[in-house]
């Protein structure tokens, strides 16, 4: 029987099992093999069957943005103005996190570094340090940071007990023993010191739920579990300040502090049955509009994980035209052997469109795209 990360618990059967045995990474690739996810109803974990060989996956598979030093994931529009995720990071981390002068910040996990990067224009004084099980991006890290200041797959041992805060950027989710790692990142922090995460919030968005290289999908309840039975203090979450995601911010005890009590999980044992149907139902949604209109050249908008979803779930993935992006470090690519285009490129044909975004944003995201108004466009949403 397989146990919960967090509390232990056996797990018993799955509650979801992808209906077509094709899965998707979030880095967009389609696998084939199961997705299954489980739910723990001692702490209400969410928890996904990890990849085989999971350290290789990341050492040398795992490929994040890798193919520039700019590239970055849209994170919202805001009118014309289009905000990156990196960018967003650093600004939330500075408006929640009190970072003194000087003070030395570790990312954990960092992959590319990118907000750690950003940061660093901000803020010159603070002494940033880097840690990932990959060597894959030292080539980023060394355009911005001393190699003294940066380690990988072990954990340098005089950095134990030396920082001011530890952050980790979207890395909790993906890790199959997240207890060892918040005991590595306790370790780290220096008495009293701050630990800042960000970990996507599955209730927020969905997708995470079938996300196969997410093992675990949190809930503020089973965070809470963990980051006390961890031995932090001072834990609060917060689900407003990233769409989509919680962020986390918890103290290393230096005496003086007590733990919180855990949430009631009341509730969520059937908000994660309600997501499970969403993810079975919606291959059964995307095989009839694809039967309304067959034979017809189709587009999907949104070359992200919503998108590539929509796409392995296709019988005749030649009738797609292209992939419609937004974000302009997606623009040029392709996906699935697909082009990748801007809005503007779209041809003003009668095109059926599968909608590849988070179903909270999706339909306003299409009437957002002026181009695109009074078009004989047919739209699925998810």
């Amino acid at each position: 029987m397989i146990s919960c990360n967090i509390c232990g618990s056996g797990l018993g059967e799955p509650l979801y099992v992808s209906p077509q045995g094709i899965s998707v990474t979030s880095l967009c690739e389609v696998y084939h093999e199961k997705t299954e996810v489980f739910f723990c109803s001692t702490c209400s974990h969410l928890q996904t069957t990890e990849i085989s060989d999971l350290q290789g996956y990341y050492d040398t598979i795992y490929k994040i943005l890798i193919d520039s030093e700019e590239e970055d994931q849209l994170y919202s529009i805001e009118g014309n103005i289009k905000v990156f995720r990196v960018e967003h990071q650093a600004k939330t981390l500075l408006e929640k996190i009190d970072l003194i002068q000087g003070a030395r910040v570790l990312d954990y996990g960092c992959a590319k570094a990118a907000t750690m990067k950003c940061l660093s224009r901000t803020r010159p004084d603070l002494k940033l340090y880097l840690y990932d099980v990959s060597s894959m991006y030292v080539p980023f890290w060394e355009r911005f940071i001393q190699s003294s200041h940066w380690s990988t797959y072990t954990i340098e041992q005089a950095w134990f007990d030396s920082f001011d805060v530890v952050t980790s950027f979207f890395a909790l989710e993906h890790v199959a023993s997240p207890v060892e790692m918040l005991s590595n990142v306790l370790r780290l922090l220096k008495p009293g010191g701050v630990f800042y995460c960000i970990v996507p919030n599955v209730y927020t968005n969905i997708a995470d739920f079938v996300v196969l290289d997410h093992v675990n999908h949190f809930s503020d309840a089973s965070l809470l579990r963990l980051f006390n039975a961890c031995g932090f203090v001072e834990t609060t979450i917060d689900d407003a300040s990233h769409r989509g995601a919680f962020v986390v911010v918890a103290r290393k005890p230096d005496g003086a502090s007590s733990g919180v009590p855990e949430p009631s999980a009341n509730g969520l044992n059937q908000q994660c049955h309600a997501i499970a149907a969403y993810w079975s139902d919606i291959t059964q949604r995307i095989a009839a509009f694809e039967a309304d209109n067959q034979g017809t050249p189709s587009i999907i908008y949104g070359s992200g994980f919503y998108g590539t979803f929509l796409a392995a779930c296709l019988t005749n993935l030649d009738l797609v035209y292209c992939f419609v992006d937004r974000n302009p470090f997606r623009q040029g690519k392709t996906l699935l052997d697909k082009p990748i285009v801007s809005p503007e490129e779209l041809p003003d044909k009668p095109f059926p469109i599968y909608v590849g975004l988070n179903p909270s944003i999706a339909r306003q995201s299409i009437e957002d795209i002026r181009q695109w108004q009074g078009r004989p466009y047919s739209y699925f949403f998810p």
